[in-house]
């Protein structure tokens, strides 16, 4: 009888690995084709966050945690329990009445229209209350490839709004990609071409081609010690000609034009060459002073474009920004006087599931790749030590 299992099970195994080793090719390949037939959607979609809204459910929130809190109200509860006090039950009666209900309704508009009428007499005094208020987050790599999911927030945005509006963009980047990041910059001046009023904070850095972009606005609000400023370009090629030399290996370029290969990685660079590329690098820093000069006109432009950067409670001083304060607290000081919607544009990405995602649970999947990280992350720790205490030695 024994005999009997053992061979049912070694069967069982022998059936296993060649259904898995025929099965496994077969949904491969299937998957595939079923991903080409697939029609291409795009990689993530909109999302719309109503602030106003939000805030008012966090402040709700924490006015109901507090009186959960309150020691009074614990004792009163105690009190209602044991029978020391008795429970006002006409007054929650009224509350939870239709005709309390009319009342509050008719508290809301009354509190709307006192609304209404505060903002319609500060904008006949001079100060710009707009209608609904758009707020984006803009987080740029020295790619600047985001451009992509700003053109999909601003294409939503100047779908609906007017003049009367205001648009806030809370920008960080240190800068990046020239052609990126002037591509961005143009994106937020499609926004100032709709005589929309724009205006940018900045709660870490606007360097550089971040400070590209953020010169477009009408207004720039930074923290007070976010990094303001970098107006300069820079380039850097590494030379491996004399690795090569040394291994008897020749680097052949072949070009037509007299300066399409100005700077060589590989091949021997010489003064003309070098000379070219630091015209052309002149020639971009002059378009982004042109570019920066052109919003903010009283800069000192001989001050401002040395490729130095400021704390902005230095950068107000000299023009680059206009007020010092963090994004929260302009956003609050602006819903509060914001007539209709706060709305914040968020975009979600669609996660992409590969074969072994739909295969191996998520939980599972996610331990691993932690595991693999971190065991990497060690190994760059101490290969770092190992490096730095080499280069101190």
């Amino acid at each position: 009888m024994a005999e009997f299992f053992l061979d049912l099970l070694g069967f069982i195994i022998k059936g296993g690995i060649v259904l898995a080793v025929v099965l496994v090719p077969i949904l491969v390949i299937v998957g595939l084709v079923a991903k080409n037939k697939k029609p291409q959607n795009p990689e993530g979609s909109l999302v719309v966050v109503d602030l106003k809204k939000a805030a008012k459910k966090r402040k709700e929130l924490m006015t109901k945690s507090l009186k959960k809190a309150n020691p009074d109200e614990l004792l009163h509860k105690k009190e209602l329990k044991v029978g020391l006090v008795k429970e006002d039950k006409a007054e929650a009666k009224k509350a939870n009445s239709k005709q309390g209900k009319k009342d509050a309704v008719a508290k809301e508009r009354e509190e709307r229209n006192e609304l209404v009428n505060s903002l319609e007499q500060k904008n006949q005094a001079g100060e710009f209350c707009p209608n609904n208020l758009y707020v984006i987050d803009f987080r740029g790599s020295t790619k600047g490839k985001e451009f992509k999911e700003l053109r999909l927030k601003i294409d939503a945005i100047l779908d609906v709004a007017t003049k009367d509006d205001e648009v806030v963009v809370n920008l960080m980047s240190p800068g990046g990609l020239v052609n990126s990041y002037g591509l961005c910059a143009s994106q937020l001046q499609r926004i100032r071409d709709r005589d929309i009023k724009l205006t940018v904070t900045v709660d870490e850095v606007a360097a550089s081609g971040g400070y590209l972009m953020a010169c477009v606005a009408d207004k720039i609000v930074a923290a007070p010690f976010s990094y303001i400023g970098s107006i300069g370009v820079i380039a850097g090629v590494p030379n491996f000609r004399k690795v090569l030399k040394r291994f008897d290996v020749d680097y052949e370029q072949i070009t037509a034009g007299k300066y399409k290969r100005t700077l060589s990685v590989l091949g021997e660079n010489t003064e003309e060459g070098r000379k070219k590329f630091k015209e052309e690098l002149e020639a971009v820093h002059t378009r982004f002073k042109e570019q920066v000069l052109r919003y903010r006109p009283n800069l000192d432009a001989e001050k401002v474009t040395t490729g130095e950067h400021w704390l902005a409670v230095d950068a107000k001083e000299l023009g680059l920004v206009d007020e010092i304060a963090t994004s929260d607290e302009y956003l609050a000081k602006r819903m509060a006087v914001t007539k209709n919607s706060a709305l914040k544009l968020k975009y979600k990405k669609v996660e992409k599931k590969n074969l072994l995602s739909k295969i191996m649970p998520k939980s599972y999947l996610s331990s691993v790749i932690s595991k693999v990280r971190s065991e990497q992350v060690s190994e760059c720790l101490d290969e770092a030590e190992q490096n730095s205490f080499m280069r101190l030695k």
